[in-house]
């Protein structure tokens, strides 16, 4: 009988502990702040509208999206390049260039049409480091590949994948594409 009392309490307790976290841990009180996000598009057509992106409002970039539409596995690869330019006076340090996908690669192409890469994914390899700056008043891009083999057979249908470009404060900017993959 004492067995099933203890079993009976240890029931209750983690009950309890359940009950006090939901009541507790919900996000936006306790003093906390909830992140609006009223700026953010709500689809994808709107991401695409928009006409500039930048890192900490220093860099501009009139796409960071781009829709390849229906993309044949037989044909290979396909590639679209993202244009970046540093509008201000003062050079910046653009320290990482990553993808979110192993089927899609990266590459800096600097002002002199010179490529560094390609950067991949992290965790899944070494991914160098982009250590790069763009001057005052120059324009470099980001080619981004995507392979629609690199899933193999089950890899057809939409996708959506990112690249992702970070500066020396770790301030982000990302490059979206969708395909619509057939055979």
């Amino acid at each position: 009988m004492k067995d099933k009392n203890k079993i009976i309490m240890f029931i209750i307790v983690i009950a309890l502990l359940f009950i006090g976290l939901f009541f507790f841990a919900k996000p936006g009180q306790n003093g906390s702040s909830a992140i609006k996000a009223s700026n953010i598009p709500d689809s994808s057509q709107e991401l695409a509208n928009s006409h500039t992106a930048g890192i900490g409002n220093v860099l501009t970039v009139p796409e960071t999206f781009y829709d390849f539409g229906t993309i044949s596995m037989k044909n290979g690869n396909v590639s679209k390049i993202f244009t970046i330019s540093n509008p201000t006076e003062k050079d910046i340090n653009l320290e990482k260039l990553t993808t979110s996908c192993m089927c899609t690669t990266a590459y800096f192409v600097q002002p002199d049409g010179s490529k560094k890469g390609p950067f991949s994914m992290p965790g899944m390899g070494i991914v160098p480091k982009l250590n790069k700056t763009i001057k005052a008043g120059e324009v470099a891009s980001v080619e981004v590949i995507y392979d629609p083999n690199a899933h193999g057979p089950a890899g057809v249908g939409m996708i959506e994948r990112s690249v992702f470009l970070e500066d020396e404060n770790g301030t982000v900017v990302e490059f979206k594409f969708r395909a619509n993959v057939t055979p």
